[in-house]
């Protein structure tokens, strides 16, 4: 099969019909920095840098409500100790699908949680 060329990610979108409120929740809870926004009838939202990702949360016109199907699609935020941050978002009043708990495949730690529209996001780290 011949190459196609793909080299990196280059950001992950997430979509909201609520993302104002959303931004909030990631800048509140996980401490985010907003890096820009745009304002554009085509291409609404608000970009972060974490680390060398970029992610996107804007308003899509197809997105209504929470996450139905939450089990679809997950990203990962790398921090050194799970159970320390875990333990910092849940005094946050952050909501937790799996408390920490080590990869059976691999010496990390998880933690699976809820974000504002009910899209799951993992802690991996240390423990």
């Amino acid at each position: 099969m011949k190459d196609v060329g793909i080299k990196d990610i280059s950001a992950i979108l997430i979509w909201s019909d609520n993302y104002k409120a959303l931004v909030g929740w990631y800048q509140e809870k996980l401490g985010l920095k907003i890096l820009e926004e745009l304002n554009h009838p085509d291409d609404t939202g608000v970009g972060f840098m974490v680390g060398n990702v970029y992610l996107w949360i804007g308003k899509h016109s197809k997105v209504h409500g929470k996450n139905k199907d939450i089990h679809r699609h997950m990203f990962n935020f790398v921090v050194d100790h799970v159970s320390e941050t875990y333990k910092i978002l849940k005094d946050r009043g952050v909501k937790f699908l799996a408390k920490p708990f080590k990869a059976p495949t691999m010496d990390r730690y998880f933690a699976t949680f809820y974000d504002l529209d009910n899209n799951l996001v993992q802690l991996i780290g240390g423990k």
